[in-house]
């Protein structure tokens, strides 16, 4: 098992001073970044797709052992709504070649409005135009894709379904891939002015992961990689999120390794 802890996102003026030294360039951010952590998830490409330049610049800042997951763009999710979504789909793929070695999966986030009766045709059909040499992870924000034929159509493809944890909606804890994604994002009551500083203590959230994570290993010992992604919006500030959960994966281990 592979397990890839990190943040969403890296270039974030209120991590200045509290995580990148005062004095350093935003072009530096993600090659400091990649120093502490071996995982990022980017939600730039939500917004347009990059360009290849910009996607190599990725790859030359971190390491080999460095990983992505990146999301889809809104034109696809929000705009498109996944119907006619062909030409974008191969822009994507092609911004994306450089990074294919260091790409965990790409992230499909579907938008609160998208329900299963409108969006799960389509998200059939789209399948069958992604790019094979890719994993896929499917995020949606409507319950009514909580249900029996999403996750056999899923399991059937190998996508996983994000586990979110957010406090309006949480994904029901169910694996569809051999890859596990959790994505803490909290709400939006903490302000952007306020990132770079814990606002909100929420261990008890991630001890609870953490024996969920645990539990689900135990019975689908098939997961090959892990991957959890914090938002400054969970509690204030993502790198210290990621410290506290590690801090707490190690005091569960620990306590489970005495008792044997």
């Amino acid at each position: 098992m592979n397990l890839y802890i990190g943040c969403s996102g890296w270039s974030y003026e209120g991590w200045k001073c509290n995580f990148y030294p005062s004095t350093m360039e935003n072009r530096d951010y993600l090659s400091y970044y990649s120093k502490f952590f071996k995982f990022v998830e980017v939600d730039s490409t939500y917004y347009h797709v990059p360009s290849r330049s910009t996607v190599r610049g990725w790859n030359d800042k971190t390491p080999a052992d460095f990983r992505f997951s990146l999301k889809f763009p809104k034109i696809i999710t929000h705009e498109r709504k996944l119907d006619d979504v062909i030409k974008p789909l191969s822009a994507l793929f092609y911004s994306l070649e450089p990074l294919i070695d260091k790409t965990l999966t790409l992230l499909i986030q579907l938008p609160p409005f998208l329900s299963e009766k409108r969006g799960f045709t389509s998200l059939q059909d789209m399948v069958h135009h992604l790019d094979k040499r890719f994993r896929y992870s499917l995020e949606v924000r409507h319950s009514s894709w909580f249900n029996d034929s999403v996750y056999e159509f899923l399991r059937d493809n190998n996508i996983s379904l994000v586990w979110s944890v957010r406090d309006k909606l949480q994904s029901p804890l169910v694996i569809t891939s051999d890859q596990l994604y959790i994505r803490f994002i909290g709400d939006r009551s903490i302000s952007e002015k306020d990132f770079g500083k814990t606002v909100k203590d929420r261990r008890i959230e991630m001890l609870e992961y953490v024996k969920k994570i645990k539990d689900n290993y135990d019975v689908n010992s098939n997961i090959g990689d892990i991957l959890i992604a914090f938002n400054n919006h969970f509690a204030g500030f993502g790198p210290q999120s990621v410290n506290a959960f590690f801090e707490i994966d190690g005091y569960v281990r620990s306590s489970l390794e005495e008792r044997t």
